[in-house]
């Protein structure tokens, strides 16, 4: 079936490409012939809809969700129908802080259209048939678009698409056709897809499953850019797998390697991610296998791995995530390949044409286009854009860019409580009494930048997408009270700095820019961090506003990278330790090196926020060990683990959360934005007793 998809992306936003691949990946299997058109113009799309409207197919339109509701009310009263107001939508947006009309606005749809709903309940897309026309509506939103396709549209096309009531005889399954069965199998009853990075070697796994009943509906293969640099296998690996998840509506991504040599012996990586974590096998060539046999055989297991993470099931291999260190040692290893850019994985529109279906009517309707664009253009004339926008707690960051900062680098939570830490009692009062006038720039790593700029930002480099704009108000007054109590004439280094930022953090930039909070009419200091390890890390003996705050249905411990695992042999461990500290010796016992003293129990018994650290017999605290003897990228959080293997003679890191725990959590907060709260609300659930305060002339 022809399938032709028509976008308005009238402010040429960054996150379409991203988009665009999502939705190619997830419609690919229903498609013959995929064709992408986008516009900047209202008056033009409508007219490529009418001429769309007098053929048969699929006919997709896409919106940005600046214009999407007025878009939908002029597809409504064009059409004609009757309308409707969805009660799953109504049940989800009720708690919001939204008036009546939007509430309609959000809820309202043509009687006879499939209805694909949003997780939140903003933006859902629909679907209206006629006959072997389908006309579909989505949102250019990539936080909410995967759910629409996952649980919306692609179960729709499946049903119209793929037969269910031809019986055939079915051949008898090889042992291997047999294990891709299963595989495929976990996947489908999860609801889960699979998009798998395209390198050379992916064509083998492809073979081992297209004869495979339901393969297709279950795996969607992506675009391979090559780009190793100065990057070890597993990790690069470990990417591509990642990185198949930013070009489609996937939930799970998976990659397999070329052969790379080693010392030892020639080695393939196989990868497994669910969100921004991989989980990674690397497997060796045996003396008498052939590296086709190598190939094929990772194939098989990479496919069982992706199994058995669909069915939910712990996996043996190394766990990855964003922050992981390369050793010198992995460098020397990787296979010197022509080099390209793999941030323009990112631009790239998936060429896996498919489709998401779409309706029509009044086909004979000739002034349809100067129909839709009257109403279009009334509708515009007579509503702000604000009356149908999403409200300001709804507005989320979704331009980030893929690699936007040196991952090396601290990120602006973990570096402000570095540097609080570092000062002793009577140098914190002085500061708390007397604060930091407004800056003129704020200088990052070396760069002069504006104050604006520079705080949009570090904001950037540390939220990543999907945080909400009062959420992102509340880290903006947090930060900059932060930043006025350092002082140092706003010169900050070390510092993880995105190249560049999206309008929703610079509207929240604006929007709260010269305000910070106060306490009992001196400075705050609002430290924050990430993501707890389900209850907050307690300071308030020393800053009464810096209690333990647990939001109710706050679920931390199931949020993604909530749990990060690295493993370390003695060597590596070895080199992490002494990395800071040239001049320590460790003795011969390596299970003496480091031993956690004392925690709060957050976790169980035997784990929680480390408040004291044995390293090689010296008693710190485990703040200082966290930043002076490991540092906030090798060890995540302040809540972690340390088991030394001696059987296997490697480290285990185990951490809970990310960064230190204190004050407010950006993973919650996102949480309280998302059900209405704005930022002085979010400010007050987590610094009880402060105030808000603003310098003059801002």
């Amino acid at each position: 079936m022809k399938t032709k998809v028509l976008s308005l992306n009238i402010d040429k936003s960054m996150s379409y490409s991203r988009f665009k691949a999502r939705l190619e990946s997830s419609i690919n299997p229903y498609t013959d012939d995929c064709q992408f058109v986008e516009f900047e113009d209202i008056r033009e799309l409508f007219i490529a809809l009418q001429s769309a409207l007098n053929e048969d197919g699929i006919i997709i339109t896409a919106v940005d969700t600046k214009y999407y509701l007025k878009f939908k009310n002029a597809l409504i009263q064009a059409f004609g129908t009757d309308v409707v107001y969805n009660s799953s939508i109504l049940n989800k947006i009720e708690a919001l802080e939204l008036d009546d009309k939007k509430k309609k606005a959000f809820s309202t749809f043509p009687e006879p259209a499939t209805v694909f709903v949003s997780e939140d309940g903003l933006y859902s897309g629909m679907v209206m048939e006629n006959g072997s026309q389908y006309l579909v509506l989505l949102p250019i939103d990539n936080d909410r678009i995967d759910g629409i396709l996952r649980n919306g549209l692609v179960p729709f096309l499946n049903k119209r698409f793929v037969a269910d009531d031809v019986i055939e005889e079915k051949p008898e399954l090889s042992p291997v056709q047999a294990k891709v069965a299963i595989a495929v199998n976990s996947i489908l009853e999860s609801n889960s897809l699979v998009a798998i990075n395209g390198t050379r070697n992916a064509e083998v796994l492809k073979s081992c499953g297209n004869s495979v009943e339901g393969f297709n509906n279950a795996f969607v293969f992506t675009p391979y850019v090559e780009d190793k640099g100065n990057i070890n296998p597993t990790e690069y690996t470990a990417q591509l797998a990642r990185a198949s998840l930013d070009l489609s509506a996937a939930n799970i991504g998976a990659c397999i390697s070329d052969i790379y040599s080693s010392a030892e012996a020639k080695f393939i990586c196989i990868a497994v991610s669910k969100d921004d974590t991989a989980l990674v096998r690397k497997l060796y060539k045996a003396e008498n296998e052939s590296e086709q046999e190598l190939v094929e055989s990772a194939a098989l297991e990479l496919i069982e791995l992706i199994g058995e993470k669909a069915a939910g099931k712990r996996s043996v291999g190394i766990e990855i995530t964003d922050d992981n260190a390369i050793t010198e040692e992995d460098k020397k290893i990787v296979n010197k390949k022509p080099l390209a850019i793999l941030a323009i994985i990112v631009g790239i529109a998936v060429v896996l044409c498919a489709v998401i279906g779409i309706l029509s009517q009044n086909k004979n309707s000739s002034g349809i286009a100067d129909m839709l664009g009257s109403i279009f253009n009334k509708e515009a004339s007579t509503d702000s854009i604000s009356t149908t926008s999403p409200p300001p707690t709804e507005t989320t960051t979704e331009e980030i860019p893929v690699q936007p900062y040196n991952p090396n680098l601290m990120k602006l939570s973990d570096y402000l409580v570095a540097q609080i830490m570092s000062m002793d009692e009577s140098e914190i009062s002085a500061k708390m009494a007397q604060p930091s006038s407004k800056p003129e720039f704020i200088t990052v790593n070396g760069e002069k930048i504006e104050p604006k700029e520079a705080l949009a930002r570090l904001l950037t480099a540390e939220l990543g997408s999907g945080y909400r704009l009062e959420a992102v108000k509340a880290q903006t007054v947090a930060a900059y009270t932060c930043l006025k109590f350092l002082g140092n004439d706003y010169v900050i280094d070390g510092v993880r700095i995105s190249e560049t930022y999206n309008s929703v953090v610079m509207d929240a930039v604006e929007d709260v820019y010269g305000e910070y909070l106060t306490f009992n009419g001196a400075l705050a200091l609002p430290v924050y961090h990430n993501l707890s390890a389900g209850v907050p890390f307690d300071m308030s003996a020393k800053l009464p506003y810096l209690k333990s705050v647990v939001i109710d249905n706050a679920k931390e411990d199931t949020a993604r990278d909530f749990i990060s695992e690295k493993i370390y042999s003695v060597d590596e461990m070895k080199a992490i330790l002494l990395k800071n500290n040239g001049t320590a010796t460790l003795s011969e016992n390596p299970a003496e090196w480091v031993v956690v003293k004392s925690h709060d129990a957050s976790i169980s018994e035997n784990v929680g926020y480390v408040t004291s650290v044995s390293f090689n017999g010296v008693e710190m605290t485990g703040i200082d060990f966290r930043i002076n003897i490991m540092n906030p990228v090798d060890l995540p959080s302040l809540c972690f683990s340390i088991t030394y293997d001696e059987a296997l003679s490697r480290f285990i890191i185990t951490s809970y959360g990310q960064g230190y725990g204190v004050g407010m959590s950006l993973n919650t907060a996102k949480l309280l934005a998302s059900e209405g709260n704005g930022y002085k609300l979010i400010l007050g659930k987590y610094y009880e007793g402060t105030v808000i305060a603003k310098e003059m002339g801002v």
